[in-house]
């Protein structure tokens, strides 16, 4: 029910894409782009010509690239995958620190996470690099969605990858930022068919970068810092919940241990959640 209807909707969570939607940078996902083709034609061995059509089938049908492979029969070792498609970016070429998203996300009152089909490293060095990631209680990612759907028997031959936009991936999502209801989360993408998914499951749905879709989403603004100004409804569901503040701050953080090569820092710290 859109909340221009008259619906007052306690809000209690807020999950957040990361890549485009908590920061956007032209470069960074075409340099993703060029890593993938790259690893495609170099480590799995498919021609240069069938490299473009089967990228876009991949990620049209599965979610993301990784997972329409390995769904077609690839075998791709993932840490290796992780490595060479963001851990090779130049982060902090186009990453910097962002003090008016960190002022936004500070006035929100509410447990946020982050919710991304990315690694885990790629979303602490992302946060780390623009300053936030202690404005999160959680970051929940490809490892953590992945630990639980195996524990819950959801992998399989048919579908060995669980990922935005599937509901399944959702619904553990929900789970593990402390197992909120969706008639109570926020859910904001840049990914039309990640909001239409969000939609249906019920969650109330910000789309954020694009205007004009048909996603059935209770809010479209072109960036994150729009979200008061454009959705002033929502923000003040926001900024005015009875949530703790402090809730975040008492959060048992796990250090991710640094390899050889590693660009974060060895101090980062970010909340690891798992099923």
């Amino acid at each position: 029910m859109p909340w221009e209807a008259g619906l007052q909707r306690q809000l209690e969570t807020v999950l957040c894409d990361l890549d485009d939607c908590l920061y956007r940078s032209p470069e960074m996902p075409e340099l993703v782009r060029e890593n993938i083709q790259r690893y495609m034609r170099e480590k799995l061995g498919v021609p240069k010509d069938e490299v473009t059509s089967l990228c876009l089938s991949a990620y049209t049908n599965f979610g993301t690239t990784m997972a329409g492979l390995v769904a077609t029969g690839y075998q791709i070792d993932v840490d290796d995958w992780h490595a060479h498609i963001h851990h090779t970016l130049p982060y902090e070429k186009y990453l910097k620190k962002d003090d008016a998203l960190r002022n936004l996300l500070q006035r929100i009152k509410l447990p946020l996470y982050v919710f991304t089909n990315g690694d885990r490293k790629h979303a602490e060095i992302c946060l780390r690099l623009m300053g936030i990631t202690d404005c999160f209680k959680g970051v929940v990612c490809y490892e953590s969605i992945m630990d639980a759907a195996e524990d819950k028997g959801y992998v399989d031959h048919g579908v060995p990858v669980v990922c935005k936009p599937s509901v399944t991936a959702i619904e553990l999502a929900l789970e593990q930022a402390n197992n909120a209801s969706a008639e109570t989360t926020i859910f904001l993408d840049d990914s039309t068919r990640n909001i239409v998914a969000g939609h249906q499951k019920g969650l109330t749905t910000v789309l954020v970068g694009r205007t004009g879709m048909d996603t059935g989403a209770d809010a479209e603004i072109l960036n994150l810092l729009d979200l008061p100004t454009v959705a002033p409804h929502i923000w003040k569901m926001l900024t005015t919940s009875n949530s703790i503040d402090s809730e975040r701050n008492n959060v048992s953080h796990t250090t991710l241990e640094n390899r050889p090569g590693d660009t974060i820092a060895a101090d980062a710290r970010v909340p690891v959640l798992s099923g």
